[in-house]
């Protein structure tokens, strides 16, 4: 016996419509050819399924109590066949993400709690660097995906705006009262120091901050884990987004924004001239449709603002 998924399907169907000329309509093929299937389909089963009249078709004894397992077999084909091809399509690969200190820390995570969950055959690779880094890496094709302030040459990226945070002084109030940011006030705070090539001090050079020349007395650091615990331990001042000011190492501390304001963007950046891998693009969606659903982090601070209606990079 060879019982085919077809003829299965073939019978089931015959058997709901109980007539040749519907059951053909619904299996979208003609009456000579279901009639001569549903022989076939007897003659392998060794037994009339059907009883046939000149009104309808009705189920023989045989075909009524072979119905209901023919109705479980092609349940069970289509459930295999399904996870089949669920199994085919899955994504695969690998997706190299460059991300800055301040995102990696704060918005990242989540973000790819749930992406890994809803594709295990995707292995993530993130590099923590900073923007100038960032676009390089994006550039040069040593990352598929970047997010940061798109720093130099990017007449080959693909930019698309994710959020905006203003900058702003970080500092713990058992060592520096903050009660705004008055010129006078400030120049006597020991502040922390940026590296040269990052995107906060390109955006205080760009808005002729006198902050760049204070900061240059203070103590140098690249990382922001490191920078949170200094202010804390009152070694100075931080001068940062309200994006890492967002990170739970900051949740102890005030942060002020800078005033005029200054604000510092991020971008999802890409090669356009690169063919994106699937997983790539899969995870590009996701890093936009999470953000532009709103905040993904309870710890972000209230003045960080997220695109609205972002639009997937294709």
């Amino acid at each position: 016996m060879n019982l085919s998924q077809r003829h299965l399907r073939l019978f089931v169907t015959t058997a709901a419509m109980g007539n040749i000329s519907r059951a053909s309509e619904a299996l979208h093929i003609s009456q000579p050819a279901l009639t001569r299937a549903l022989a076939t389909f007897e003659q392998q089963m060794g037994a009339s399924l059907f009883a046939r009249t000149t009104r309808r078709l009705a189920l023989t004894p045989e075909g009524e109590r072979f119905l209901p397992t023919a109705r479980r077999l092609l349940h069970d084909l289509d459930d295999a066949a399904k996870a089949f091809q669920a199994h085919t399509a899955a994504l695969h690969g690998r997706v190299t993400l460059a991300v800055g200190s301040a995102f990696g820390a704060t918005l990242l995570p989540a973000v790819l709690h749930r992406f890994v969950a809803s594709h295990p055959g995707v292995r993530v690779c993130v590099i923590d660097d900073n923007s100038e880094g960032i676009t390089r890496r994006v550039r040069h094709a040593e990352a598929d995906v970047g997010i940061g302030s798109p720093v130099g040459d990017i007449d080959t990226l693909h930019c698309q705006r994710l959020l905006s945070a203003p900058l702003g002084l970080l500092a713990h109030p058992a060592h520096f009262q903050l009660s705004g940011t008055d010129p006078a006030q400030l120049a006597k705070l020991p502040l922390l120091k940026e590296g040269a090539d990052t995107s906060i001090m390109q955006l205080l050079r760009i808005h002729g901050s006198p902050l760049v020349t204070q900061m240059a007395a203070g103590t140098e650091v690249s990382s922001l884990t490191i920078q949170l615990a200094l202010a804390r331990a009152g070694v100075g001042v931080a001068v940062l987004s309200a994006l890492g000011a967002s990170h739970r190492d900051a949740q102890d501390m005030v942060f002020t924004p800078l005033h005029p304001p200054v604000h510092r963007e991020l971008f999802l950046m890409r090669r356009r001239d690169r063919p994106a891998t699937p997983a790539t693009l899969a995870l590009a969606q996701a890093l936009v449709q999470d953000l532009a659903q709103g905040p993904v982090s309870s710890g972000l601070r209230a003045e960080v603002k997220f695109e609205e209606n972002l639009a997937f990079i294709a």
